[in-house]
C-alpha cells in the first residue's frame, strides 16, 4: 500500500497536464556526440570554465556495473567507437591484463571527455573490499559520485563501505539502480533499501516501464521485459530503438500509453514534488505562485533546480534506473550528472594544516598561489611515476618547479598529461578545479601536497592539505627471489608497487631474514605477485598466505632507561622514563590536549613535570635538568621529534611475535639530557629501549584482526550457514535481516516518509519470480575466514554470497595464541 501525499496546505491538487506529445531524439548520431569532444589539449582548458566541470566517480560493490556503464558513458560521448565489453576483455578502463583476466576493476582509472559542453572527469573505482585505497583516495579528491546499485542484490555490503567512505568527505552523490532488465530486478525494494541501510533520503526521479509478462516481446527489444523508462520531471516516456542505444526518443507520457503506469507516475510526481518541498524553500513558492498548487504544473526545470539545491546539500539523493548492458539508461544519467552534481565551484574550500595545526581554508580561484594534491602514483614503464593530482587553486604549469611541504623537496615538472585510461594527450597546464598527471616527480608520493617553489608564505607555514587515510594490511606473505642475481629486480619492482599503492607495505623479519609484503586480502597480494612477474618481469615466488596480527599488553609496566654508547669515537647519551599500560575507554577520553593518538595508541612526551608541548618558551634551545655536561643545544622541535620517533620504533615490533603493538598508553616523563653527548639518536634509541622494558613487564599478548561479515542465504541453509559460523570459524553471530519486505511503511523511520513504487506493479506477478534471501550478520576472526568462499558454496550449493571487512582487533583465547606461537615459529 502506498502512503498517502499531501499537498503543503494539507488538501488534494488537481492533475493538469498537456496532452500534446513531442518526440525529440537526443544524443542521436555519432556527430553529435563528437560535437561534444571539444575539450582536446589546447582548447580544453579554454572551451571548459570550472561551472562547467565534474570531477566524478563511480562507486559500487562489485559486479553493480560500474565498469559497464563506465564504457556505455564514453561509448555515447564518442571517445571509443564501439562498447567495450568485459566478458570480451577491451574494456577500456579496465585496461591491466589482470583485470581483463579476472573481469573485475583493480586499478582506479580516470578519463576525461565531454557531454552536453561539459567538462567530465570520470574515475572508475574498484569494487572489491581488497582494494578499497583506491576508492578511498579516488573519494578524497571527487566532487560528486554516482553510486551503482543492482537492481538484482539491492544494496549490498561493500555498497554501504563506500556509501560511508564518500559521506565522511560529505560527497554529493547520484544513484542509478541497474541491473533491471534481469529476472529478480525490483526498483521500488532497491530505493527502500538506500532508506534502510544507507539512511539516505531517495528521491525517485525515474520509473521503469516493462513489457507485460502476458505479451510476446518484440523483436527489437534490446532490454527484454524492460520496455522503456518514465521521466517524472520531464513527465516523458524514454525509449531506446537501436541496440546499440544510441537513439533516445523522448515522447510526452499520458494515460492513453499505460493508464495503470500513468497513474503511479503521477503518484511518482507527486511525491516528488512534495518531499522538495519539505526540503527546499525555494520550490514551495514555485508550487503556489507558477502552479497554482498543481504537482503536475510545476515547471521541470524547478524540480531541476530544486533536485540540484538539494543534493549540493546532501540532503537527499536522485536515483534513476535502466540496464546498462542493454544500453538503457546511461545518457539521461550523463545528463543528471550534469544537472545535479557539483561543479569545484559547488564544492567548500579545500582546508588545510599550517604551523601550530592551526586551520586555514584554500579558496578556489585560478588567481591564487598553487595548492595541489597528489592523490594517485602509477608507475610507467616508459615515462616513469604518474603522479595524479587535483588541483585546488592556481594553475600547474609545464616546467614549473614545486615544492613538496609534506618531504620538503623540490621537484621539476617535465610534463603534464591528461589521461585516457592508459592512454595519455599532453597538455601546457592544469587549471585549479581540474585532475591532471604530472611526469618528472621522483619522490612524490600518495597524500603529499604540493605548492610552487617561490611560495614563501605557504612554504613557511609548512601548509598541507588533508591526508589521505590509509587502511592497515590484514594479510602478509614472504616474497623469495629465484636467486641473488634477482634480488635487485625484486627490491626495485617492491619499490614501485608500495609507491603506486600506500596499503601495501614491505618489511624485512628480523629473525628470519625473509622479505614480507601485507595486504588487504588474498587477491590484492595474489594481484601483486601477478604484476611481480607479468609486469616487472620478475623472478620470485611468493609463500603461504598468512594473518597480520597486532600485539598489545594487558597490564601496565614501568621501565628506566639509559642510553649510553660510543659511535664512531663519539659517545652518545640520554636518559627517560617510560609509562606503559592497556589503552580502556576511560582514558581514551581524557580530554588531556597533550596526548595525541597514532598508530592506535594514546602518547605523550613530558619533561619535567610538564607536558613539552605545552611549553611556551620562544628560545629556540631548550634545557633539561643539568648535567655534568651542561645544556643541551638541540632545538625544542628536535628533541620532540626525536622522541616521537623512538616511541613509535618501540611500538612497531611486540614481544610475542614481533606483531606491531595497539591499543597501549604510552608516556614518556623524566627525561634527561647530557649536553653535547646527546643526540636525536640517542633519544630516539633511548625512548625506544624504554617502550621494550615497559613491555616486558606488562603482559604482552596477541590480538586477531577481526572482520564483519555479512553472509546472504536462501532461507532453507540458514541453519548450516549460522551453525558453520558460529563454531567451525568461532563467530558471533549479530543477527539477521530479510529483504523480503516491499511495503514501502517498513522502512518509515519516525515520521518520514519515502516514495517507493510497489513493484507488484512496475512488474508483474511475484516481482519476476524473486526469491527473497536473508542477510546473516556476524563478527569473526579473519584467520577462520580463510577458504570462506570455496566452503559457502558446498554449504549452500552455489547459491550463497558474503562479503566482509575489517572493524579492529580482538584478544584471542590462550589456547589459541599457543597455537599460533607455534605455527608461526614452526614448531
Amino acid at each position: 500500500m502506498l502512503p498517502r501525499f499531501f499537498s503543503c496546505t494539507g488538501r488534494s491538487m488537481p492533475l493538469r497536464l498537456a496532452s500534446r506529445k513531442v518526440s525529440v531524439a537526443l544524443h542521436c548520431c555519432r556527430k553529435t556526440a563528437l560535437q561534444y569532444q571539444s575539450y582536446s589539449t589546447t582548447t580544453g582548458t579554454a572551451a571548459f570554465s570550472i561551472p562547467k566541470t565534474r570531477n566524478i566517480g563511480i562507486i559500487a560493490h562489485i559486479d553493480a556495473g560500474k565498469t559497464t556503464t563506465s564504457e556505455r558513458m564514453l561509448f555515447y560521448a564518442g571517445v571509443t567507437k564501439r562498447i567495450g565489453d568485459i566478458d570480451d576483455g577491451d574494456t577500456v578502463m579496465d585496461y591491466l591484463q589482470a583485470e581483463r583476466e579476472r573481469g573485475i576493476t583493480i586499478n582506479s582509472a580516470a578519463i576525461t571527455f565531454a557531454w552536453a559542453n561539459h567538462r567530465i572527469n570520470l574515475i572508475d573505482t574498484p569494487g572489491h573490499v581488497d582494494f578499497t585505497m583506491e576508492v578511498e583516495r579516488a573519494v578524497r579528491v571527487l566532487d560528486g559520485a554516482v553510486t551503482i546499485l543492482d537492481g538484482v542484490a539491492g544494496v549490498e555490503a561493500q555498497t554501504e563501505t563506500v556509501w560511508k567512505q564518500a559521506s565522511r568527505y560529505n560527497i554529493p552523490r547520484i544513484a542509478f539502480v541497474n541491473k533491471l532488465d534481469r529476472t529478480g530486478g525490483a526498483f521500488g525494494r532497491t530505493v527502500q533499501e538506500m532508506w534502510k541501510k544507507l539512511q539516505s533520503r531517495p528521491l525517485v526521479v525515474q520509473l521503469p516501464w516493462y513489457h507485460d509478462d502476458n505479451a510476446e516481446l518484440p523483436q527489437n527489444a534490446s532490454g527484454g521485459r524492460l520496455k522503456a523508462i518514465v521521466d517524472l520531471v520531464e513527465m516523458n516516456l524514454l525509449t531506446w530503438e537501436d541496440r546499440d542505444g544510441m537513439q533516445l526518443t523522448r515522447t510526452a507520457f499520458t494515460s492513453a500509453d499505460d493508464k495503470t503506469y500513468y497513474e503511479e507516475a503521477v503518484r511518482g510526481r507527486t511525491a516528488l514534488v512534495e518531499t522538495l518541498a519539505e526540503l527546499d524553500e525555494e520550490i514551495v513558492d514555485v508550487f503556489f505562485e507558477q502552479a497554482d498548487g498543481d504537482h503536475m504544473q510545476v515547471p521541470a526545470q524547478a524540480i531541476k533546480d530544486a533536485l540540484r539545491r538539494v543534493t549540493l546539500a546532501n540532503k537527499a539523493v536522485p536515483v534513476l534506473c535502466g540496464a546498462a548492458f542493454k544500453n538503457i539508461g546511461v545518457q539521461p544519467l550523463l545528463d543528471a550528472v550534469i544537472d545535479y552534481l557539483p561543479s569545484p565551484l559547488d564544492r567548500p574550500d579545500a582546508i588545510a594544516t599550517i604551523n601550530n595545526n592551526k586551520t586555514q581554508l584554500i579558496p578556489l580561484k585560478e588567481s591564487a598561489n598553487l595548492c595541489a594534491l597528489a592523490f594517485k602514483v602509477t608507475h610507467d614503464p616508459r615515462r616513469g611515476p604518474l603522479v595524479y593530482v587535483k588541483v585546488y587553486s592556481g594553475k600547474l604549469n609545464h616546467r614549473m618547479t614545486l615544492f613538496n611541504t609534506t618531504t620538503k623537496a623540490k621537484e621539476r615538472v617535465n610534463k603534464l598529461l591528461q589521461m585516457y585510461a592508459k592512454d595519455v594527450e599532453e597538455i601546457p597546464m592544469v587549471q585549479a578545479g581540474n585532475i591532471g598527471v604530472i611526469v618528472g616527480l621522483k619522490g612524490t608520493r600518495t597524500g603529499d601536497t604540493l605548492v610552487q617553489s617561490n611560495d614563501t608564505k605557504a612554504i613557511k607555514a609548512n601548509l598541507q592539505l588533508d591526508n589521505i587515510d590509509i587502511p592497515s594490511p590484514a594479510f602478509f606473505s614472504a616474497i623469495e627471489p629465484h636467486s641473488v642475481s634477482d634480488e635487485q629486480a625484486v627490491e626495485d619492482a617492491l619499490v614501485h608497487l608500495t609507491r603506486e599503492d600506500p596499503s601495501l607495505k614491505v618489511w624485512t623479519d628480523e629473525e628470519s631474514g625473509q622479505r614480507l609484503i601485507s595486504g588487504m586480502g588474498e587477491l590484492h597480494l595474489e594481484i601483486v605477485k601477478d604484476r611481480l612477474i607479468n609486469d616487472f618481469k620478475c623472478k620470485t615466488d611468493m609463500g603461504k598466505m598468512r594473518i597480520s596480527y597486532r600485539e598489545t599488553c594487558q597490564g601496565s609496566g614501568i621501565a628506566k632507561a639509559e642510553y649510553d654508547k660510543e659511535l664512531m669515537g663519539k659517545r652518545a647519551r640520554a636518559k627517560c622514563k617510560v609509562e606503559l599500560m592497556a589503552l580502556d575507554q576511560d582514558s581514551a577520553d581524557d580530554d588531556d590536549d597533550h596526548w595525541t593518538m597514532d598508530t592506535g595508541n594514546r602518547l605523550c612526551i613530558q619533561m619535567d613535570g610538564s607536558s613539552f608541548e605545552d611549553d611556551n618558551d620562544n628560545d629556540h634551545h631548550h634545557h633539561t635538568r643539568s648535567s655534568p655536561s651542561g645544556g643541551s643545544t638541540l632545538k625544542k622541535e628536535d628533541i620532540y621529534q626525536a622522541a616521537h620517533t623512538g616511541l613509535l620504533s618501540g611500538l612497531a615490533r611486540g614481544a610475542v611475535l614481533g606483531f606491531p603493538l595497539t591499543k597501549l598508553q604510552v608516556k614518556v616523563t623524566d627525561m634527561e639530557l647530557f649536553g653535547p653527548d646527546t643526540t636525536t639518536g640517542a633519544i630516539s634509541a633511548c625512548v625506544a629501549q624504554g617502550v621494550q622494558d615497559a613491555i616486558q613487564q606488562a603482559s604482552p599478548c596477541l590480538l586477531e584482526p577481526m572482520m564483519q561479515v555479512h553472509t546472504e542465504v536462501n532461507e532453507h541453509h540458514i541453519g548450516t550457514v549460522v551453525s558453520d559460523l558460529s563454531g567451525t570459524r568461532r563467530g558471533h553471530v549479530l543477527g539477521m535481516e530479510s529483504d523480503a519486505s516491499t511495503d514501502p511503511s517498513a522502512v518509515d523511520n519516525g515520521t518520514t516518509q519515502i516514495y517507493a513504487p510497489p513493484d507488484s506493479v512496475m512488474v508483474q506477478g511475484d516481482v519476476a519470480g524473486y526469491v527473497p534471501k536473508h542477510v546473516i550478520k556476524a563478527e569473526v576472526p579473519l584467520s577462520s575466514m580463510l577458504g570462506y568462499s570455496s566452503a559457502l558454496r558446498s554449504l549452500t550449493g552455489g547459491s550463497g554470497s558474503f562479503s566482509m571487512r575489517v572493524i579492529g582487533y580482538g584478544e584471542m583465547s590462550k589456547d589459541r595464541e599457543r597455537v599460533v606461537v607455534n605455527e608461526m615459529k614452526g614448531w
